[in-house]
């Protein structure tokens, strides 16, 4: 039950002694683990399961589950992508090896050629007739030329072999990386408890009722909250005009479900800074913690009410 601040300030009775101030308190958890709506695909995210509330939660339990029908789709996409990319990059690998190899066996045969070329452009042209030593010398040049080609053939066949094999790598890469952010985000559907304790839904941001399972959720939104019961406090706001009246009181709580047991409570902090509470007007409110060393309900649950009473000692 959502607890509202009220104090109760009343004026002197008949027999001149001051009233107690009331204050409306919530009963919190000072280790407790937050669930809070993932990011998805979409700007929403549906909540399919919720760990019941009035089931205790162990260390290791399932307690939330989101829906992750987009993320099992993308990664199946992605893992038929990472396929494909090396079954794309093996056969590049094979291609172009193919055709560095051709283009070194052509620059192999062409240095050959040269070689040749050159021990016939070698003779001298005593030994030759006219047409025969210029004959040689132009197969010569013409064999330098188609030697160098050669060279630059296979120094692009090379270049091209390194870009594209460069390129399908990428594209492995990106798709690995996308499958692993997926496969976080696809963990991040399932929480599990870090702790034992009970759990409490959240309430709507928008219109302040219970989160419920089935709900659609925005990423970032407080779903429930996983609470250990032996560190409970009190948790009450205080109007700032009341504020003084909280030093030196004695100090006694009620929960709704418990008027007759009361039980003594101790001031352990008040907020340095008050804050405005929308619905409450303009004034400011100072969050006031309580603790007690026992509570006379047997399993307390979280987000209880209680009423506290502020007297004089």
């Amino acid at each position: 039950m959502l607890a509202t601040f009220f104090s109760l300030l009343l004026l002197s009775s008949a027999t001149e002694q001051p009233m107690p101030l009331l204050l409306t308190g919530t009963l919190q958890s000072a280790d407790k683990q937050t669930v809070v709506s993932p990011m998805s695909d979409t700007w929403r995210v549906q909540v399919q399961w919720l760990h019941p509330e009035d089931e205790p939660v162990k260390h290791g339990d399932l307690i939330a589950v989101f829906d992750a029908g987009n993320i099992k789709t993308q990664i199946e996409q992605l893992k038929s992508a990472i396929i494909n990319h090396e079954e794309r990059l093996n056969q590049l690998k094979s291609e172009h090896k193919q055709k560095v190899m051709e283009a070194e066996y052509e620059l192999e045969r062409r240095q050959l050629l040269l070689e040749k070329a050159g021990i016939d452009a070698s003779v001298p042209l005593a030994n030759l007739s006219a047409y025969d030593y210029e004959q040689y010398q132009l197969e010569l040049k013409r064999a330098r030329t188609e030697s160098a080609k050669a060279a630059e053939q296979l120094a692009v066949a090379r270049i091209t072999a390194k870009s594209a094999l460069s390129k399908q790598q990428l594209q492995l890469e990106q798709s690995q990386a996308e499958l692993q952010d997926a496969d976080v985000q696809l963990g991040q559907m399932s929480v599990i408890a870090t702790q034992d304790g009970t759990i409490s839904y959240g309430t709507h941001p928008w219109y302040g009722t219970k989160i419920y399972a089935g709900i659609t959720a925005q990423p970032g939104w407080n779903i429930a909250e996983l609470n250990r019961s032996d560190s409970l406090y009190i948790e009450a706001w205080v109007h700032e005009t009341d504020i003084p009246r909280l030093q030196q009181h004695v100090f006694t709580a009620r929960f709704d479900i418990a008027p007759q047991s009361p039980f003594p409570i101790t001031l352990s902090e008040v907020a340095r800074q008050g804050e405005k509470r929308q619905s409450w007007g303009n004034a400011l409110y100072y969050k006031a913690v309580f603790m007690s060393e026992r509570f006379p309900v047997s399993q307390p649950m979280l987000g209880m009410g209680l009423l506290i009473e502020v007297t004089q000692p």
